[in-house]
């Protein structure tokens, strides 16, 4: 991820309790200066953001930007709230609803303390106390918030945090995605296909309410989950998702991007030919299924064009992949997404050689043999859109299903990390969080998880030094017995591989692919050297490059495979990770895959101990890649 200047450690999230910060002993420490509450009573121009935290309700927030902690605070002086007040007919804080104070201030921090030095061009790891991601970007020096409130005063650093002074306040949209997008002119022709297909009734959601059955006062699902820091363990509390929240994303042509392929932006006729060539050839049995002004059917072109800009998921493009635990001086890291075109996903892709910017449906490089040129599309990750159920980006080119996309970006061995697989939990802000949260999934949370019995299955947030694909995954304890969905990639014949780290403290698994047990059990204690014959690993040190593909084989044969080579060991980003015994991926299956029909993995306990479970990844490979009769399979 591009920086302002470099990179330094964040500091500790603390816990709010009341109006004031209770902190564990260990994170006490001596006043010697200004708190951010003495930082603005102090100052006369900072007044009307003080007369604005001390009208706020719980938490109190005069009181609590005085106590132990570790904040960022964007302060809007006064002539930046007189252009505010005068915005809305106002010319005093006291004319401001209790409530308003509360958005106000609430707005303007965030539980982490971010001097520039670490803040992304781009959005902030952390959301402020509203939940809401706060955009950072840089133009000629300047750095501004949100896109238009520049940074005046930066850097001023107080007991409990960082504080930065702008020249205008902080405003997120509260409107839904549909109104996002009807407002935007430079989107119009998408927003009217958006409408003439009623795809936009779609996207209305945002809370499910029927969950609150199972919320939880204290939010603990009464669960610990282990940890090893520095040597030590430590506990880290599992707690249970207080929301359901439903949210979306979307990737949106303008209308300039759509008339460089040829489309006329005053007809919706010419967008709805553009999509007949792309999707009839795509889905070409499906030519017939549709009426010509049949626009609402999931079959007709323009539909599928509309749906396919769509995530059923709240993420932000600095989630779609990551780089921890990964060799990002090297490689590009990936992901794969299901879209809310029935039987499409999306590739997102970042890192080297995209030139610090996510882009979808990339396939670029060297790749099992071959050069490919596809470059993607590009995301405008400064022309962000958030409201209250959802985020929307530009785009610098048409993204569409097509045949190149079918038959070339997906026709790959395509790893999904495991929670990649559940969007309510990038809604939700428990996929690859900041806050160093685990989150227990209840039976139902997550709609591609069947639970065939009651089970303890948690999300463990990304750890460096723990030896998984991205740092983060599925834990299960118990006599576990749950199936996920798995992408609905194009049609074909895959192997559906399993990544895992094995380990003393796990126990036995059985795996099954559509209620079809694959195999035998899968015993998770044995690792590549206490089970070695079984497994046939070996030691590359001194084999040459032939040697190396015959052992593969000879583990392939065996139905295991390396940890791949584009993953790290731990926290060290110089090292391997295909040289460790512990790090495996299994050949459960072979099968034939439709995208018109849903497939699932299956997991079930076999031992009756209650031992420990972990998925890591899931990998589907086509035959046209593990079964090439030219270039073998690559090691990425």
């Amino acid at each position: 991820m591009k920086r302002i200047y470099s990179i330094f450690g964040m500091c500790v999230l603390l816990t709010l309790s009341s109006c004031v910060e209770e902190l564990q002993t260990e994170n006490y420490y001596t006043f010697t200066g200004e708190t951010i509450t003495d930082y603005v009573e102090n100052r006369e121009s900072l007044s009307m953001f003080a007369d604005v935290l001390r009208r706020t309700s719980e938490p109190c927030m005069i009181e609590l930007l005085d106590a132990y902690g570790q904040y960022t605070c964007f302060i809007p002086d006064n002539d930046a709230f007189m252009a505010y007040l005068s915005e809305r007919g106002l010319t005093d804080i006291s004319q401001l609803r209790a409530g308003e104070c509360d958005t106000l201030a609430r707005n303007h921090v965030v539980k982490v303390a971010y001097p520039t030095v670490d803040m992304p061009d781009g959005v902030l790891g952390r959301p402020n106390m509203n939940e809401r991601y706060i955009q950072i970007s840089v133009d000629s020096g300047s750095i501004y918030v949100n896109r238009t409130a520049a940074i005046k005063v930066r850097d001023e650093e107080v007991e409990n945090g960082v504080v930065h002074v702008l020249d205008q306040v902080l405003q997120h949209s509260n409107a839904m995605m549909t109104d996002m997008l009807r407002e935007n002119p430079r989107i119009s022709l998408f927003y009217e296909a958006l409408v003439l297909t009623g795809f936009d009734q779609q996207l209305q959601g945002y809370m499910d309410y029927e969950y609150e059955k199972y919320r939880r006062e204290d939010g603990l699902a009464g669960i610990n989950d282990r940890r090893t820091e520095d040597n030590k363990d430590i506990v880290c509390p599992v707690l249970y998702p207080m929301n359901r929240k439903i949210g979306y994303t979307g990737f949106i042509e303008t209308n300039e991007v759509l008339a460089k392929v040829g489309i006329d932006t005053t007809s919706i006729q010419s967008l709805i030919e553009y999509a007949k060539q792309v999707y009839d050839k795509t889905f070409e049995n499906d030519r017939n299924a549709y009426g010509e002004d049949d626009y609402t059917n999931p079959k007709h072109p323009l539909y599928r064009f509309v749906a396919y800009h769509f995530l059923n998921r709240r993420i932000y493009t600095e989630m779609m992949t990551t780089y921890k635990h990964f060799q990002e001086n090297m490689y590009d890291a990936t992901d794969f997404y299901e879209t809310m075109c029935a039987g499409t996903i999306l590739k997102a892709s970042r890192g080297l050689s995209t030139k610090d910017q996510t882009r979808l449906n990339r396939r670029y490089g060297m790749s099992h043999g071959y050069q490919y040129s596809i470059e993607g599309v590009p995301v405008n990750e400064l022309e962000m859109y958030d409201g209250s159920n959802g985020v929307y980006y530009l785009i610098e080119e048409p993204l569409v299903y097509s045949q190149e996309v079918v038959g070339t970006v997906l026709n790959d061995r395509m790893r999904f990390d495991a929670a990649t697989l559940m969007p309510e939990l990038a809604t939700n802000g428990i996929f690859r969080n900041n806050e160093e949260k685990c989150y227990q999934l209840p039976d139902g949370y997550v709609k591609n998880m069947k639970m065939y019995q009651e089970a303890t299955v948690w999300y463990s947030y990304p750890v460096w030094g723990f030896w998984c694909w991205y740092g983060d995954e599925i834990i299960a304890q118990g006599q576990y017995d749950f199936a996920l969905k798995l992408p609905p990639v194009p049609e074909g014949t895959y192997e559906i591989r399993y990544g895992y780290v094995p380990m003393t403290q796990r126990g036995v698994t059985q795996v099954y692919v559509d209620d079809i047990p694959c195999g035998i059990p899968i015993d998770l204690t044995l690792n590549a050297s206490s089970s070695s014959p079984k497994v046939g690993w070996f030691s590359e040190e001194g084999l040459t490059p032939d040697e190396i593909v015959k052992n593969d084989k000879s583990m392939h044969n065996r139905g295991y495979m390396r940890a791949p080579d584009t993953q790290t060991m731990g926290a060290n980003e110089d090292s391997n990770a295909r040289t460790l015994q512990n790090l495996l991926r299994r050949i459960v299956a072979t099968e034939y895959l439709t995208s018109d029909k849903d497939h699932y993995i299956r997991f079930r306990a076999v031992d009756e101990n209650g031992k420990e479970f972990m998925l890591d990844y899931v990998e589907l490979c086509p035959k046209t890649v593990y079964d090439s009769p030219t270039v073998p399979e690559d090691s990425h």
